[in-house]
């Protein structure tokens, strides 16, 4: 007892220095989640039990660390100790960041809201100060590692940054040209979070939710998937922008597509059936649970696009105003037609086979 006594005094500085950084961490990132929740209106959203594993994760990883590094002070092992206080301090730092970074988010950046969710856009100002705030803290660490390791002398130090340097060096092609087009991609006006996008490349529609100088963060609007591009990969793809500003409102989108019907059917009977199945695929995004919906959709027309063997091919065109709603208006669509193909007792998409009735096939096997 006298022992660990003798050996707390001893390291009195060093264990104050190193809870604080506790505290430090631990009270930092309780304030930058509690922000995130106040700021963005999650709690109601927010999964408790990811957040009790969140909670328990890292009570979990405050022992452990707090065991080791007592046991190092204990045994004497100023490597581990010294190691151990770094390790900690650099997270402490990350978190530290987080939090600034989600302060001039909240302060520079735009809420939004998106189909019902509430985001924050990111703009050219809240990339930059993120920016100076990164730089700050990577001195910062720097410091505090001359300051942990005891780098005295100049040839420690000179070391230390030479390291770094050749660090950097070895990997500015990952994130130096990342960097550049990040921040083309925020000056662009062409390149705007909340905007949705048809990727040529990968024939994708994709709404961006947000744009940093290492990442282009998006959300598949087929499948609700997140997509993540590099700034310089995204750059140098063939893309059409669809809509204008983060409401999703655009000028029309022009639709189109295909169906194959019957020569027997007459043109009109077609167009009735396309038209009462658009109509009421209006009917259905207008409902009153749909967001961000402007419903000043037309159906354009329907025209015969091509003579095959056996049934005639038309295109049918239609606009739509809200590009969130692609997908699920050309799923309704295609939902109607066939509802009111079976009511009318037409069917579209003759395929380009003879039809044989069941007697002249039993005959046929018979042979």
């Amino acid at each position: 007892m006298v022992q660990f006594l003798d050996i707390f005094y001893m390291y009195l500085w060093d264990i104050l220095v190193f809870f604080t950084l506790i505290v430090i961490f631990v009270f930092s990132r309780y304030f930058l989640r509690t922000d995130i929740e106040k700021k963005e209106h999650s709690k109601n959203h927010s999964n408790p039990l990811k957040a009790g594993k969140q909670e328990f994760f890292m009570i979990v990883a405050v022992v452990i660390v707090t065991t080791i590094y007592f046991a190092s002070l204990l045994f004497n092992i100023q490597m581990l100790q010294n190691i151990v206080t770094f390790t900690f301090s650099i997270f402490a730092l990350y978190i530290i960041s987080l939090f600034c970074q989600r302060k001039i988010l909240l302060i520079y950046g735009e809420e939004v809201e998106v189909s019902g969710q509430k985001y924050f856009k990111k703009w050219y100002k809240v990339s930059l100060f993120g920016l100076f705030v990164n730089v700050f803290v990577f001195f910062i660490g720097v410091f505090l590692c001359i300051q942990i390791f005891e780098l005295e002398t100049f040839i420690q130090i000179g070391g230390l940054w030479a390291w770094i340097l050749a660090f950097m060096w070895f990997t500015a092609p990952v994130w130096a040209l990342d960097m550049i087009a990040g921040i083309i991609l925020l000056q662009s006006k062409n390149y705007e979070t909340g905007n949705v996008y048809y990727i040529y490349d990968q024939d994708v529609y994709v709404w961006i939710k947000s744009i940093s100088l290492t990442e282009v963060k998006c959300i598949d609007l087929r499948y609700s998937n997140p997509i993540m591009f590099r700034p310089s990969q995204f750059r140098n793809m063939i893309i059409k922008n669809l809509s204008h500003g983060i409401a999703g409102k655009s000028w029309k989108i022009l639709r189109e597509k295909e169906i194959f019907v019957d020569y027997a059917i007459k043109q009109e009977t077609v167009k009735k059936i396309c038209q009462d199945a658009f109509t009421e695929m209006m009917q259905n995004l207008l409902s009153a649970d749909s967001t961000n919906y402007f419903g000043d959709d037309d159906f354009l027309s329907l025209e015969i696009d091509d003579f095959w063997n056996y049934a005639v091919k038309y295109k049918i065109f239609y606009t739509i105003t809200s590009p969130f709603f692609i997908f699920k208006a050309e799923r309704l669509f295609n939902e109607y037609l066939f509802k009111y193909q079976q009511q009318a007792g037409i069917y579209f998409s003759t395929p380009d086979v003879i039809h044989i009735d069941n007697n002249q096939t039993k005959k046929e096997l018979l042979i």
